[in-house]
Parts: C-alpha cells; structure tokens; sequence
C-alpha cells in the first residue's frame, strides 16, 4: 500500500500533535475514500505510551482504514478539558482536509486505551464532534478511577454521561486487570443497555493491564485469546459501516442501536414495553399490544408480556398480517410524538 505519513502540530505549548497515516484512493484501487481511525494511548494523562500508538494503527491500515494517533495533552497540561479539546481540535482538521485525505467522515472510529480510553469514552459521550464508534481498551470510565487519572483536577466519567447520541461501542479487558477494575467495562455496558446502544465486549480472563494488542512482544503472560481483540473490533466496525472491498463499502449488517427508546421522538423501532408508557397519546397502539399479550400468554405463560417487552414494535408488526404502508403510517404517526416521560433518562 501507499502510505503517506504527515505529524501536524496541533498546540505548540502543549505539544499537541497528530499523526497522520495516509493511504492512496482511485489508481489501482477503485474507491474514492476509506474509513479512519483516531488512536489515542494511554499513560495515566502523566505520559503518552508508545506501546499504544503507531502500533495500535498497522492492523487498521492493512484492513483498509486511514489512521490517526492524537498525542494529546499529558504531564502539567493535562488539566481537564485539554485533552477533550485537543480531540475537538483533532476532528476539526481531520474534517477541514476529508477531502483531500479521502477521509469518509461518518465512518469515523475512536480507539482508546486506559486513560486514552477515557478520553476516547468522553469523545462518545461528550464531544461536540461524536466519533462513530469507540473502541475502549481497558479504559478509564468510572468516577472513582478517571479522578485518579488526575488527582486534585475535577474530571467528569463518561459512564456518567453516556445519552442516546453516544454511538456503538467495542470493549475489552482482563478479569485481574489491578489497574483498572473490571467494572468500569462491566458498568459501562449497563449504561449503553439503558440507551439501547450496540456494543460488543471481551474479558479475558488474565492478561492485567496495558496489553496493547496483545503481540507478544509488548507483553508477559497474558490470555492467549487476548489478541484477538484487534481483529474483532474490525469486524464490529465492518459490522458498523460497511467493509472496504474493491468496489467501495458495502452496506453495513448493523445499527449502532438496538432500539430508539432514547431517539427524541417515538418510532415503530421502540421496544413494545416503552411503547406502553404511550398509549394515552397515541391509542391506536392499544389493539396491537392486546394482541401481543395474548399472543405471548398463549406461547410463554405467565411470562409472556415480558418477552413481548424487549422487541422492537417493528419485529411484532408483521405477525398481525400488517402491510408495510401499515408500518410506515404507524411510524409517521409516532414520529409526530416527542419521546419524553416523567421517567425518561434524557
């Protein structure tokens, strides 16, 4: 492959810096962009590891990606939101030259690790610019561990601050990880479960923290299934956009969310048990899930409206002989609805 490599100084003072990994379009390929990634190492915001930068990039590039490592604020400029702004920054210039770098924009993933995947995390849930997916490397999420990142500075959590804007994500991270507890992953997961968002996560059982990639080389003993990882996330993001083929990206397998209970209005793609908090808005829903009660009393017994619950209104339409004008008209009518309740976590 053809790849050109550019450092551009981002803040001098605070030695910002990104680097970009570029390769060629059109030529002897016949698309025009590619998909990136923005990789941001670790080190506790005290120092930017190595063994999380370029490294993380190489399998991302050979799968089609460009790549980007942001070194951003660390040491005694690493005082909250610098490094927030630094990736602000970051997405700025990538998007001023997307055109010229061939770069695809809404194809755009956030690879982070440990304090890189705090910042990486805050990206998703916080940033003015969301990144598409995250990628999260035994990253820094809860309260507790992010304020330890940064003693003395007031840091916020992204597992605090996860919303429905926040886009699919991938995790992974060791069981006996004594750096970073396995329940900032574990927790974290519940927080996206609330906004229905897509996620795939791997615990390894041992490994610690600071795997990298997991190539030998960067480590002592670890799981030998740890590798893995980097090759999982590729998929989960070909899953997500598409996969780079010779004839450009194909049509991705996946929603980055499961339902929309957290869209801001209601649609056919809620799940059947928020749905019900609406019927005195919209009555017209109130046959339908009749039936599905019955339909799940006479299948699952006492347990019948719960299973109901957790599918999407659109599964269940079709099982009532409903067209698709039907379900286009259904969903015309609940879009019209804002989707708030005394409730609801906004």
């Amino acid at each position: 492959m053809t790849l050109k490599q550019e450092i551009i100084t981002l803040n001098e003072e605070r030695n910002v810096t990104l680097t970009a990994m570029i390769q060629s379009v059109e030529g002897e390929f016949s698309f025009k962009e590619r998909p990136a990634v923005i990789v941001m190492p670790g080190g506790g915001y005290s120092f930017l590891s190595d063994r999380e930068a370029e490294v993380v990039a190489y399998p991302y590039l050979a799968a089609g990606y460009h790549a980007f490592v942001l070194r951003y604020s660390v040491g005694e400029h690493r005082a909250w939101p610098n490094p927030l702004n630094d990736y602000e920054q970051a997405y700025a210039y990538i998007r001023a030259r997307a055109e010229e770098w061939h770069v695809i924009m809404d194809k755009i993933a956030v690879i982070g690790f440990s304090a890189g995947g705090h910042l990486a995390a805050s990206a998703a849930t916080m940033a003015e610019n969301r990144p598409n997916a995250a990628i999260l490397i035994y990253a820094a999420l809860d309260q507790h561990i992010s304020s330890a990142c940064q003693p003395g500075i007031e840091i916020p959590a992204p597992m605090d601050h996860v919303d429905g804007k926040t886009p699919a994500c991938f995790l992974a991270a060791s069981r006996d990880d004594m750096v970073v507890p396995i329940s900032n992953t574990v927790h974290f997961l519940d927080e996206l479960d609330k906004y229905g968002i897509t996620y795939e996560c791997h615990i390894y059982p041992f490994g610690n923290h600071g795997f990298s990639t997991g190539e030998s080389y960067l480590n002592g003993e670890l799981s030998s299934r740890t590798p893995h990882w980097v090759a999982d996330s590729i998929a989960f993001l070909e899953d997500l956009f598409g996969k780079l083929t010779a004839e450009g990206m194909t049509t991705p397998a996946c929603s980055p969310k499961q339902n929309a209970n957290a869209d801001e209005t209601l649609s056919v793609k809620c799940t059947v048990g928020y749905l019900r908090q609406f019927t005195g808005k919209v009555p017209e829903l109130i046959p339908y899930f009749e039936q599905v009660d019955e339909l799940g009393d006479r299948l699952f017994g006492d347990a019948g409206a719960s299973v109901a619950d957790q599918l999407c209104f659109n599964v269940l339409f079709g099982m009532f002989g409903k067209s698709e004008e039907e379900l286009q008209q259904m969903e015309e009518r609940l879009r019209a609805i804002p989707n708030i309740t005394d409730d609801a976590k906004r």
